[in-house]
């Protein structure tokens, strides 16, 4: 399952428990005193001269292997960023997204996968929201960067006179990522259902769109900007989404909660200094991307 997928569980999982989550402090460590001190803490990294921060794989426009196999994207360059402000060299690595975000948790912030993958120092776009947050005692969330919106893509030609809205799709076929939040959300709108075309990977729903076989695309603003930067013959707008409560969420940076506490301190002072500055929003603007300030 990729990550795309896990946002999308996690989004619905807050919209169908918000009414009647309990929301419980975290105020004692878990018993299991070896797994809460997994990794480094920040004087360790500081000795050792190096960081090691985890993207999320072919990911793009975030994190992506180039045609000469270099890691690019905006998590990549924010990843840099970090390491310049601490004084360390970077090292990073691309992972490859399990079934949901709390997994991705485990293996790659405060536990270690069990094929032998050690855990990373900082783990990079993390969906935020309080319900993640309390089920993750072991990991700490922090240094929000960026908001996530769902959005949609169009033909101009098939909306000359103003954007596509969902029920626009009562009438025009749309375009999705199979079993993504965009999936979800257009499916459970009336008489939308038939007019949806599938595909597993964005890149193959955004082909739908360049051949006509579809007049629009829902799904992640930026990954929707990337891949159609630059072709007057598109746009993308993020208007209402009626009937969705959660259509944009926070993404920030995870470390281990107990071993790395400093080191959670320190970064969500770089990141927070950055996207006060206007160095997080560059970052964006230098891909093509539009910014929004993440909530808090």
């Amino acid at each position: 399952m990729t990550l795309r997928t896990s946002l999308s569980a996690l989004v619905l999982m807050t919209v169908l428990t918000l009414a009647g989550s309990g929301l419980f402090a975290r105020e004692f460590p878990s018993d299991d005193t070896g797994r809460d001190r997994v990794g480094i803490d920040y004087d360790e990294i500081m000795e050792r001269g190096f960081i090691e921060i985890g993207v999320y794989e072919d990911f793009a426009p975030y994190s992506w292997r180039d045609s000469s196999g270099q890691l690019v994207g905006v998590d990549v360059a924010l990843a840099q960023l970090i390491a310049d402000e601490l004084g360390v060299s970077l090292r990073v690595t691309d992972l490859p997204a399990d079934e949901d975000v709390d997994t991705d948790l485990r293996n790659y912030v405060w536990r270690g996968h069990y094929m032998g993958r050690r855990v990373v120092n900082v783990l990079m776009r993390v969906p935020y929201n309080r319900e993640l947050d309390y089920r993750n005692e072991l990991a700490a969330l922090t240094g929000r960067y960026a908001q996530e919106r769902l959005a949609i893509a169009y033909r101009v030609s098939e909306f000359p006179d103003e954007p596509p809205f969902p029920g626009s799709f009562q009438t025009r076929p749309v375009g999705v990522e199979t079993y993504q939040l965009a999936d979800f959300y257009l499916t459970g709108l009336p008489g939308v259902l038939p007019n949806i075309q599938r595909r597993r990977h964005l890149p193959d729903v955004i082909e739908l769109l360049r051949t006509g076989e579809v007049t629009a695309v829902m799904g992640i603003r930026a990954r929707l900007e990337h891949y159609l930067q630059d072709d007057p013959e598109f746009a993308v707008e993020s208007g209402p989404l009626p009937g969705l409560s959660i259509g944009s969420w926070p993404v920030g940076i995870a470390t281990a909660f107990y071993t790395a506490r400093m080191l959670s301190y320190e970064v969500d002072d770089i990141i927070t200094a950055a996207v006060r500055d206007g160095r997080v929003e560059a970052i964006y603007r230098d891909h093509g991307l539009t910014w929004e300030e993440p909530g808090r």
